[in-house]
């Protein structure tokens, strides 16, 4: 296959923006810009995050990729598809885990197997699996609320990976962790990356996050929201715990930092 045809294939297997606007009506009956003139292309299998200050417009980007907001401008595809909410092929992952208290874990993790009339046997041999993964096998059949918070967000991601979506969204679902906690599961995420291999997109304000997860980092700024930069990540894959503080991991943060450093 050419290189233009593999390009070709990339754009409408993965997601592509063009043009992308939006604006936000206030209450005082004025605007804020949101976003201006986002354009990006993200091929299969990319992990890329958004990196940038509050108010710079990263949540909205990921927030319109899932079909849950409109471009005020601009079109975005993915998979070849105009975006939309309530496709199968995605699944999104916000800040808090959104768990049924009354439900177990693996009844937390079947929810969209139900939701979506899925073969309920097919996905629990899947949500096991996963939940090997993870380190919660032991705690399949427990309430939600007699784990930790770490382990919630855990049961969240297996939630979102159950149905084996192509597509995944983060939206800093880590953030409200301790910074050891969150470490564990930067680990046990890329882990999981370099396995299963599918494209996720990651929301974050932690430049160490960024960098250790992912392929290409977006660095954005606020007001109005726009991409100032794409940092490639040529850390090697698989990701692993020695990557942490390594020379290599610490100069692209350096890198990422600097880009940013006029907005933080």
């Amino acid at each position: 296959m050419s290189a233009a045809a593999t390009l070709a294939q990339d754009t409408e297997q993965g997601i592509s923006v063009r043009g992308v606007n939006k604006l936000y009506d206030t209450a005082d009956g004025g605007q804020v810009q949101a976003l201006v003139d986002v354009d990006l292309d993200i091929a299969p299998g990319e992990f890329v995050s958004f990196l940038g200050p509050s108010g710079c417009g990263k949540s909205t980007l990921l927030h319109m990729v899932a079909g849950l907001l409109e471009p005020t401008e601009g079109v975005i595809e993915v998979r070849g598809t105009p975006a939309a909410a309530g496709r199968p092929d995605l699944a999104i992952m916000l800040q808090s885990p959104v768990l049924f208290p009354w439900r177990s874990v693996i009844d937390n993790v079947m929810l969209p197997v139900e939701i979506l009339r899925l073969d309920p046997v097919a996905a629990r041999r899947r949500a096991e699996d996963l939940l090997e993964l993870t380190h919660l096998t032991e705690f399949a059949k427990k309430n939600v609320w007699e784990l930790s918070g770490g382990m919630r967000q855990r049961v969240s991601l297996v939630r979102a990976l159950v149905t084996d979506p192509p597509l995944l969204l983060m939206d800093e679902p880590f953030s409200a962790l301790d910074e050891f906690t969150r470490e564990r599961l930067n680990v046990e995420l890329a882990s999981m990356h370099d396995r299963l291999g599918r494209t996720t997109l990651f929301v974050t304000h932690n430049i160490a996050e960024a960098v250790f997860l992912s392929d290409r980092i977006v660095c954005m700024r606020p007001r109005p929201g726009e991409v100032i930069d794409v940092i490639d990540v040529p850390l090697p894959r698989p990701r692993t715990r020695g990557l942490v503080g390594a020379a290599e991991t610490v100069a692209l943060e350096g890198r990422v930092r600097a880009a940013i450093a006029e907005y933080i």
